[in-house]
C-alpha cells in the first residue's frame, strides 16, 4: 500500500494550479520562442498562487485564463470558419484544440470555485 489517500488528497486540492502550469509551459513550448513575455508572467503568477494561496489572487487568475481561453476558442472558430475543405487535419487541429481549451476553461473555473466563498455569513449591524 504505497500510495494512500493522504498522498493522494493534496493532489486533487492543487490540480488547477498544476494543470495552468503545465497548460501554460504547453503553450511557450508550443510557441517556439525562448523569450515569451506572456508565458512568462502567467507561469510567474500561477507559481506565485501556488505557493501563497491568496484568494484574491485565484479570482484574479481564474478569470484572466477563462477569457484568454474564450478568446482563443472565438479564434479557433474563426480559422474553422475560413477553411473551405473540411479535411482530417482540420478535423484533427478542431477537436484537440476544443479539447484543450474546454479543459482549461475547466480548471479555470475550478480554480474559480476553490477560492470564492459561497457560504455568506449573516452579519448583524446595530444590533
Amino acid at each position: 500500500m504505497g500510495i494512500t489517500l493522504r498522498y493522494i488528497k493534496p493532489l486533487f486540492y492543487w490540480m488547477p494550479e498544476l494543470y495552468l502550469i503545465l497548460a501554460t509551459i504547453f503553450y511557450w513550448v508550443s510557441t517556439a520562442t525562448l523569450l515569451n513575455p506572456i508565458a512568462f508572467i502567467l507561469l510567474v503568477l500561477i507559481v506565485s498562487q501556488l505557493i501563497f494561496n491568496k484568494k484574491g489572487m485565484g479570482i484574479f487568475l481564474s478569470c484572466v485564463f477563462i477569457l484568454l481561453n474564450l478568446y482563443l476558442i472565438l479564434a479557433l472558430l474563426s480559422d474553422l470558419f475560413k477553411i473551405s475543405v473540411f479535411s482530417i487535419s482540420i478535423q484533427k487541429m478542431f477537436f484537440i484544440g476544443a479539447g484543450f481549451l474546454t479543459l482549461n476553461i475547466i480548471m479555470s473555473i475550478v480554480l474559480l470555485f476553490k477560492h470564492i466563498n459561497l457560504n455568506s455569513k449573516r452579519t448583524r449591524i446595530l444590533g
